[in-house]
């Protein structure tokens, strides 16, 4: 019998079982890592009851319409007629504090053109005062007229902060004092006149705004 063939086999089958030994060994160390990871202690803990509620802001006048209004109107008359304004009681019912200005629009429609003559004023009252508005001595926030397109009469309702606007707390209100007048000079092209007048009050957050 050939030496040689008989070292070359003795040669493979050293090395077949040195590969069995080698896939035992590797099967033995993948078991041994599943078996680790399955062996580890583990805990958990929860955290519940998060609730969230947004606030609100929320506008609202008192008169909520007719606020200023006259019939026969005449040069140098005043409404609400002589020295006092009328009330307006501007609210925040919401929870959050709010930022609000006024915008105010007149009509028109007989082309008489009474909205160039008639003076708008708003007013805060002053501490001698109080919310009735018997007098207008009050801290002066709008005198002008208000045109067919527009005008903002107090602040401005653009988005953030604008000078004039203001604020409310949630829950809290404030009285605004409002007048027309004719003034005196005002010509006869103007008798029969008419005019209507929409005061918007508009709101936005003032959080993060």
């Amino acid at each position: 019998m050939n030496s040689g063939h008989t070292t070359q086999r003795a040669e493979r089958g050293r090395r077949r079982r040195l590969a069995g030994l080698v896939v035992i060994g590797l099967a033995a160390m993948t078991i041994g890592a599943a078996s680790l990871s399955l062996a580890l202690f583990t805990s958990a803990a929860t955290v519940n009851g998060n609730s969230f509620t947004t606030g609100t802001v929320v506008i609202g006048t008192n008169p909520a319409t007719a606020l200023l209004s006259a019939t026969a109107l005449m040069p140098g008359d005043s409404v609400p007629s002589g020295t006092p304004g009328a009330p307006i009681t501007v609210s925040n019912t919401g929870t959050a504090q709010l930022r609000y200005a006024i915008s105010g629009t007149s009509t028109d429609a007989d082309n008489l053109h009474l909205n160039t003559q008639l003076v708008l004023t708003v007013r805060q009252p002053d501490g001698n005062t109080g919310s009735s508005c018997t007098a207008m001595t009050g801290n002066v926030l709008f005198n002008g007229v208000v045109p067919t397109a527009g005008v903002n009469m107090v602040g401005d309702p653009t988005q953030g902060f604008q000078t004039g606007d203001r604020t409310l707390g949630g829950g809290t209100s404030e009285t605004l004092c409002f007048k027309a007048s004719l003034p005196i000079g005002t010509g006869n092209a103007f008798q029969g006149a008419t005019s209507d007048y929409t005061f918007t009050f508009s709101a936005e957050q003032t959080a993060n705004n």
